[in-house]
């Protein structure tokens, strides 16, 4: 049984999961911008190695008896969390790798610490996790003003927890190694990847194909406060509903990855992650250099999986992808697959050390098993109404129209290349992206490379951040498991009637296109945004689909083309747009050039127009510090007005 004073480490247990899946989420970002938001693949991918900190284990074994290095160590994780905020590239890297490393031994000794009631703190963080991305509408905390001070505040939290747990004595416990002698690490660094890769992001969840967002959420947080809720109250599940939860959680995932759905399957398959924790950190003993090297087995492997995740998810622009191509569902599954694993292992081939859980004199082997944490009902009622706040919070921040906000005649639209919400540097750009748009004053938007959910942008839902700063209608198109870079609409006036397209495609990635009508003051608008492929002759294919959408509108003289269609006006793809829609732009000189943003040579972004329509140049608008690409606008009145 954990004793009343091991209650005290739960608070501590619970803000630790929070920074490890912001620091890891954080330090992915970092080398997937220094690999391809600024170059291609190079070496710089090997710090990715940094990622393995299962080194510490056996290191920290022999110091753990000296308080004045777990301080350093609690020092450390606040540190490097704070470092990872800064916008240098390689600063934030490293502090976030310097997180990271100081807070496996401290998490391995907590789950020693806890044993299965390690579980009931896991559970909560994820709650807590869910309801900090929630307020800040699905941002990364690393990605807005208020997501930095939110990071202070989990740096605080850090200390405090620290704090409250160490005036009962250090984590460590008694005997040589103590409780990084105790073999649950691994199957709590196996639980991390899980939530990391998929399971504890919401907004990911509900982007892969497109369930509404309140809803997962929703299921998220029942899930997890329910498996809270059972081991608090009950202790770790037996063997054979181990076994259960491991088919629970692969079939739930599975559902998840290829349903399309509410995304009720989270509930299930949240609890199920929950249980499998708590059984796998039950007690026992084993040496610290076997808990180092399976926790470090753990992580290689974990590792491995998700930058699979994002390979297949950019397959045609790293070495190999074309192997991955369309993976990206079995490798996720495969995270779930290696939390059941690593727990049925242990029940298979338990340790020879495994120990009974002590138990005081005089209790019975049920008391001992359904003994509470301390505090632990004060502790699930946080943790239910941490939910209920994400919720709300989820809630508040949906999108909420504001018609009339840009002036109804003439009309500007604007398309613009956002680059996956990262700017020249790999940074976060969406602040920037909203002023941008304000500042156009532009009542239609056209956006190109909006995926969302995506690891690499830390699993966001930015178009539905951009909506609610701009108080916008959205129209979203398509769902990230088809691995396109995505396009979007935003409109000051509702939006009618989407349609998304996947256009032709020759061994390239998927290119969409979106259809749609804006209700706006000079009528019923038909827009069409796209995104055409990089290269070759598969764009007139594409244009030519393009085109015919624009027919099938019933007007395509009223009709607005906003897209990045990397083709300059002396190729054939623009010769296609040419038959049905005229380019206010045309015959403009080195002004109208969009790409690169630092050095603009090329014009491959554009504002198309129905010949319908009385229409004069815009702006070229933007920076590197927004995006790789710059925006391009157009304003319109009817013809003859």
């Amino acid at each position: 049984m954990v004793s009343a004073s091991s209650g005290r480490w739960v608070p501590l247990a619970a803000v630790l999961v929070v920074v490890w899946l912001v620091a890891f989420l954080r330090a992915l970002t970092r080398i997937f911008a220094l690999n391809f938001s600024t170059a291609g693949p190079n070496a710089t991918g090997l710090l990715a190695l940094l990622l393995v900190t299962g080194w510490t284990i056996p290191v920290a074994a022999r110091l753990a008896g000296r308080p004045r290095v777990w301080h350093a160590t609690v020092l450390l994780v606040v540190a490097g969390l704070l470092g990872s905020v800064v916008a240098e590239t390689l600063v934030a890297l490293t502090g976030a790798l310097v997180s990271l490393t100081a807070a496996t031994p401290l998490l391995v000794a907590l789950v020693g610490r806890l044993q299965e009631r390690f579980a009931f703190a896991a559970a909560t963080g994820l709650v807590g996790y869910q309801l900090l991305r929630a307020v800040l509408d699905t941002a990364p905390p690393y990605a807005t003003l208020l997501g930095r001070v939110a990071l202070i505040a989990l740096g605080l939290a850090v200390v405090a927890g620290w704090w409250l747990g160490s005036r009962e004595g250090l984590p460590t416990g008694d005997g040589e190694h103590g409780t990084l002698a105790v073999p649950g690490g691994a199957t709590a660094v196996a639980f991390l990847f899980a939530q990391v890769g998929f399971l504890g992001l919401a907004p990911r969840v509900a982007l892969w194909s497109g369930r509404p967002y309140l809803l997962t959420l929703a299921a998220a947080v029942a899930g997890f406060v329910g498996g809270a809720l059972l081991v608090a109250r009950r202790g770790g599940p037996g063997r054979a509903a181990t076994v259960a939860a491991s088919v629970v959680l692969v079939g739930s995932l599975a559902a998840l990855l290829s349903v399309a759905g509410p995304g009720i399957a989270m509930l299930p398959a949240a609890l199920a992650t929950v249980l499998l924790v708590a059984r796998g950190s039950r007690p026992g003993t084993t040496g610290p250099r076997r808990v180092g090297a399976v926790v470090a087995g753990v992580q290689v492997v974990g590792l491995v999986l998700v930058t699979g995740i994002v390979f297949a998810m950019n397959w045609a622009f790293v070495p190999g992808g074309r192997l991955l191509r369309g993976r990206a569902p079995v490798v996720v599954l495969l995270l779930g697959v290696l939390l059941s694993a690593i727990v049925l292992v242990r029940e298979l081939r338990p340790d020879r050390a495994d120990a009974a859980p002590t138990r005081p004199t005089g209790t019975t082997d049920t008391a001992a098993r359904t003994g509470t944490v301390s505090g632990g009902r004060r502790s699930l009622l946080s943790a239910a109404g941490g939910g209920l706040l994400a919720m709300a919070s989820a809630g508040y921040h949906g999108t909420r129209p504001t018609d009339g906000t840009a002036a109804a005649e003439p009309l500007t639209a604007l398309s613009f290349n956002i680059h996956l919400y990262l700017d020249s540097d790999g940074e976060h750009n969406l602040g920037a992206v909203r002023d941008l748009i304000r500042e156009s004053g532009a009542g239609v938007i056209g956006l190109q490379e909006t995926a969302g959910g995506r690891l690499t942008s830390g699993g966001l839902d930015g178009v539905r951040w951009l909506a609610h700063e701009l108080g916008y209608y959205a129209a979203v198109g398509p769902p990230t498991r088809l691995a396109s870079y995505g396009v979007a609409l935003l409109s000051a006036w509702p939006i009618r009637e989407e349609r998304v397209v996947v256009l032709p495609e020759r061994d390239s990635a998927t290119r969409i296109a979106l259809a749609a009508t804006v209700e706006s003051p000079l009528g019923p608008l038909p827009v069409v945004v796209t995104h055409l492929e990089t290269a070759g002759d598969v764009r007139v294919a594409q244009a030519e689909r393009v085109v015919d959408l624009v027919r099938a509108t019933g007007d395509p003289d009223r009709a607005l083309v906003l897209g990045d269609l990397n083709a300059t006006p002396d190729e054939r793809p623009y010769e296609v747009f040419s038959t049905v829609l005229d380019d206010p732009w045309a015959g403009s000189g080195p002004g109208a050039d969009t790409y690169s943003a630092a050095d603009p040579r090329r014009r491959i972004d554009y504002a198309l127009v129905g010949r319908g329509w009385e229409a004069r140049r815009g702006e070229v608008v933007g920076s590197p510090t927004v995006s790789d690409h710059l925006g391009v606008s157009v304003t319109v009145r009817p013809d003859g007005e």
